[in-house]
């Protein structure tokens, strides 16, 4: 399928979101991701196709990709775009990292751009008037946090929805223990660099919490320098 941008626009430091309309009907759930492809010349090593989240909301019908600008010969290339040009959606929705109806308390667990899952299922949660009771603990490298301002605004809208902000430190099990006394009576959902993800992963599930209650997505090309 052909998704053609309708817009970008530049959110913090190097971070921007593009907008793609799809040229057929598109369907996906709030939390999944898809496989593009950018044609370019002279891609590196890493090649003209990328995975990402759909950081837009599915009511909105379209394909947003929320990234930071790195040198990668893709990412230069996506950059570039301008209004109507193209890449090729070359592998549909999957993924499930979506909402799971729970009794326990949720927690949103996100590292630098991993939040765009998360933004994508609060967004339309609220779009659709459900209950956000979500604590999110938002650990970022310094405080040019994307969407800040909408978090704000649904945590103000919403007496049952929190957002706890880790800034310039790592995001530890000890640490989101003390944020979140009753972590391992919680439904966890853990999206950040996959390096992170793995190892934070494994700490949650050494401290106590029960594998049935973590949910995790992770992001490659990331690391602790530049997620």
């Amino acid at each position: 399928m052909i998704l053609k941008l309708v817009d970008k626009e530049h959110l913090v430091d190097n971070i921007w979101s593009y907008r793609f309309q799809p040229t057929k009907s598109f369907a996906w759930t709030a939390g999944q991701y898809v496989r593009v492809e950018l044609r370019h010349d002279n891609p590196d090593e890493k090649g003209a196709k990328r995975w990402f989240t759909n950081s837009a909301a599915p009511y909105e019908g379209v394909m947003q990709i929320t990234t930071r600008i790195t040198n990668s010969t893709f990412k230069q290339a996506l950059a570039s775009l301008a209004e109507g040009d193209e890449l090729q959606l070359i592998e549909n929705p999957e993924g499930d990292f979506v909402w799971q109806g729970s009794e326990l308390p949720i927690v949103f667990v996100a590292g630098g751009i991993g939040v765009t899952p998360f933004y994508s299922i609060l967004k339309q949660r609220v779009y659709d008037q459900l209950p956000i009771g979500v604590t999110l603990i938002y650990g970022a490298r310094t405080e040019a946090i994307p969407f800040k301002d909408e978090l704000a605004q649904w945590a103000a809208d919403n007496d049952n929805f929190n957002v706890k902000y880790v800034i310039g430190k790592p995001l530890t099990a000890e640490k989101l223990t003390e944020l979140e006394p009753n972590l391992n009576q919680s439904l966890v959902y853990l999206s950040g660099p996959e390096a992170m993800v793995e190892a934070l992963g494994e700490s949650l599930k050494t401290h106590g919490l029960p594998e049935a209650q973590f949910k995790h997505d992770s992001f490659p090309n990331y690391n602790e320098q530049n997620y």
